[in-house]
């Protein structure tokens, strides 16, 4: 697939044939925690929006279940598997056959995995979940046949699967692996329940809570560019955030980088946090704006639209990505050096790997530049973790080499004992007791009364046969030195 990113960082131009699809219904609701680790006890996720139905005219209490399988829920990275697998069906028999071959250096490629035996086992994970997850839709799934909301609908997304792994075996190319979707989400496939998606563009974005907006305003721009969300029921319901994130300045602090990500993109028109987040009484509202759209809010048409803006120098993007406010990005970047604070972006990173959270990450980062933090015990900038791992590498290597040379030299030695003993075994009884009294008469002296001496005590046998040993030897490799080559 071609570059869905382009030198201004914005989705590429492409005809509706270059671009990929999404199934609508995956596209409104998330399928998969944001997370990649998910939660020792937690077996199900439950996403749901109230929705007004203009055919009925009711509104709708919509409601996505899943319930984990033996394997446990689906994670982030499931969703890009199957959207990848949405592509592949597309362009293997355009939504023709449930069954989909493919070939698991291909998946990885679109995926943008490398080809490592780690990547082949995350595919085989992913899809031991994807078949025992259950989706149990209440009037969320929409049947295109009948454009209507079904009551309930339950069902796995993928009902059997075949991997086949040909490397090492010469067959990568005759035992393609499969899967086999299941009837539910081919029907809508089947439907034309799909939209237009850039795929490309959708992989090249870095955080995952990016990718889940992307898609799900992907699909509601194409009815209107400018959209106003409850910010709990946009969270929760449609991008899938943790419950865990109460308030709304938890919620706001972890859409943050994710909204930062598409307006660096160029996806979303760049709003203040005062036209960004809208209070309504005593709820919240998010406003979100297709980029080049912009258009006056109901409350304020008397105003000027909100002018394009060029995206954020590098050092405020990685700050506004990880939770910062816009205006205290640019004062921390004004105030300090680019090198303190790539260092505390570093140490920052690091330590949102860590069991022990953060209870307010971007709060800590702020500090950590301001009052110039010193590195927490157990960091390691990442030049010296590099360093580290290189000469880790460099030692594996050398230990793998010299088992090599170890197990080459066995090879050898043996090889060698194999010609002795052929060469003594085609002897006669007269010709072996000549060779020994031979390669006694060549040995050493000393070599001689170690044998005459162990001979004495019962124990010159194999003393013996490493003296003939060795003159067979001298045999062999002078006959070899005169044999042509």
């Amino acid at each position: 697939m071609e570059s869905a990113v382009n030198g201004n960082h914005q989705p590429s131009p492409k005809r509706l044939g270059q671009l990929g699809r999404d199934e609508m219904n995956l596209a409104e609701f998330p399928i998969t925690l944001l997370t990649d680790r998910v939660p020792k006890d937690q077996t199900t996720a439950v996403y749901q929006d109230e929705h007004y139905d203009e055919r009925t005219g009711r509104t709708l209490t919509r409601k996505l279940t899943i319930s984990a399988g033996a394997a446990g829920l689906t994670t982030a990275v499931d969703d890009e598997v199957i959207l990848a697998f949405i592509q592949i069906t597309r362009q293997q028999n355009d939504f023709k056959e449930r069954r989909v071959e493919f070939r698991q250096p291909e998946l990885l490629k679109m995926l943008g995995w490398n080809d490592s035996g780690a990547s082949y086992r995350r595919i085989e994970d992913s899809l031991d979940r994807w078949m025992g997850v259950t989706l149990k839709y209440e009037n969320a799934w929409r049947d295109n046949r009948t454009k209507t909301w079904t009551s309930k609908e339950a069902f796995h997304i993928i009902d059997h699967y075949e991997l086949n792994d040909g490397r090492g075996t010469g067959q990568l190319n005759l035992l393609p692996s499969f899967i086999l979707w299941n009837e539910v989400i081919f029907e809508s496939f089947q439907a034309g329940y799909l939209k237009p998606l850039d795929y490309d563009f959708c992989m090249s974005l870095s955080n995952s809570t990016a990718k889940r907006m992307y898609r799900f305003l992907d699909k509601r721009f194409h009815h209107r560019p400018d959209w106003t969300f409850d910010l709990k029921e946009f969270a929760y319901g449609h991008i899938g955030l943790s419950k865990c994130y109460e308030g709304p300045a938890h919620l706001k602090r972890n859409l943050y980088p994710a909204i930062a990500e598409l307006e660096t993109v160029g996806f979303l028109e760049p709003l203040a946090d005062s036209q960004r987040f809208l209070k309504d009484g005593r709820e919240w509202k998010i406003r979100l704006i297709h980029k080049g759209t912009v258009s006056p809010s109901p409350d304020d048409a008397s105003q000027p639209a909100l002018p394009l803006t060029e995206p954020e120098p590098p050092l405020v993007a990685a700050l506004i990505q990880r939770g910062v406010t816009r205006t205290t990005a640019l004062a921390l970047v004004k105030q300090s050096t680019a090198e303190r604070i790539a260092a505390k972006i570093e140490v920052f990173d690091w330590r949102m790997t860590q069991p022990k959270p953060l209870k307010e990450p971007a709060g800590y980062l702020v500090k950590s530049i301001t009052d110039d933090y010193a590195a927490p015990k157990g960091f390691l900038p990442e030049a010296e973790r590099q360093a580290r791992e290189e000469a880790k590498q460099a030692k594996a290597r050398e230990q793998a080499g010299q088992k090599r040379r170890e197990r080459e030299e066995e090879a050898r030695q043996h090889e060698r004992r194999q010609e002795e003993d052929a060469y003594w075994s085609k002897l006669t009884p007269a010709d072996q007791a000549e060779l020994e009294a031979k390669a006694l008469d060549a040995a050493s002296e000393s070599a001689r009364d170690t044998y005459l001496s162990m001979k004495r005590m019962g124990a010159g046998g194999g003393y013996l046969s490493m003296i003939r040993r060795e003159y067979i030897r001298s045999l062999i490799d002078a006959r070899k030195q005169v044999e042509p080559a």
